[in-house]
């Protein structure tokens, strides 16, 4: 075997080397590393090289990612929707240095079933089957907070740790699942807080308000818009006390809990959505905790 030909040999592994480590250099963590379905969970990705772009990839949509306190980590949020099927998931996270490589690596998200309980009720039938009047205006609500979902902010307004915006007890579980006159109805895909009418309601972070008004289920409602695909609802409200387009700062006082809409009394209704995925709102206050820090 001559000369020139090992140098060939030893060429080709040198370009393999660097190859495996430009599509693997990004090591991910994963916290927590077993998600339940409809929780939050945080994604860490680190590397040697300094990367002047990153993002994320989940069941085929992208997430970003920001640099942490130094700069040497980024971090972003994925949401596991409640009716995501349990196993394993890939995420993959991909970047770019400063010399135009792309990185990249893969972490396997374990998925696992959530213990939903379900809710059995017989109600007078006008409670429950809407005339078509009605099932005609429920539709274009659910089609305009469909679109609105969907939208994306590329810009992160929210900084740290979600708060919750009333101190009360949980009186409606995330994903309980109901059955009202035999019929199976959506999941809860939020959390009823108890709390007096008239308590201040505040905002779980910093935002833009999107959307005031008053709907035919959720009566008086706030969502706000924390950009990176993430929304927050406050429903069931006696009143608001800010309009469409108002930036908020994360404490501020959004309106007053009432019983608006369809309830049975004064409660808070606070629901999260991450790039439309249907979110237990305190899994996420648990998963940015001492975010970005």
């Amino acid at each position: 075997m001559g000369l020139s030909f090992l140098l060939f040999l030893l060429g080709i592994l040198f370009s393999a080397g660097s190859l495996a480590y430009a599509e693997n250099g990004i090591k991910i963590k994963i916290s927590p590393d077993v998600v339940k379905q409809g929780e939050a969970c945080r994604v860490r990705a680190s590397g040697l090289a300094i990367f002047t772009s990153l993002s994320g990839e989940f069941q085929g949509i992208k997430f970003p990612l920001a640099p942490g306190k130094g700069g040497k980590t980024y971090e972003g949020l994925v949401g596991i929707d409640l009716d995501t099927m349990p196993g394993g998931y890939p995420i993959k996270v991909s970047g770019e240095d400063k010399s135009g490589k792309m990185h990249s690596g893969v972490h396997r998200l374990t998925v696992k079933r959530n213990d939903f309980k379900t809710q059995k009720l017989t109600l007078p039938p006008r409670l429950v089957d809407l005339d078509a009047k009605t099932l005609a205006r429920v539709d274009q609500e659910e089609k305009r907070l469909k679109t609105l979902f969907l939208e994306f902010r590329d810009e992160r307004l929210w900084n740290g740790a979600f708060l919750q915006p009333v101190q009360g007890e949980v009186t409606t579980a995330f994903g309980l699942r109901r059955v009202i006159n035999r019929q199976a109805k959506n999941p809860h895909s939020g959390v009823d807080l108890d709390a007096d009418g008239g308590t201040p309601v505040r905002a779980a972070n910093s935002g833009v308000a999107v959307l005031v008004d008053e709907l035919f289920f959720s009566g008086k409602s706030v969502i706000l818009d924390h950009g990176w695909g993430i929304y927050s609802m406050y429903f069931h409200l006696a009143q608001a006390r800010i309009q469409e387009g108002d930036k908020i700062a994360k404490g501020d006082i959004l309106g007053f809990v009432g019983s608006t809409g369809r309830s049975t009394g004064p409660h808070l209704h606070w629901g999260i959505r991450i790039r439309d995925a249907r979110i237990d709102p305190f899994s996420l206050i648990r998963a940015t905790k001492n975010m970005f820090e």
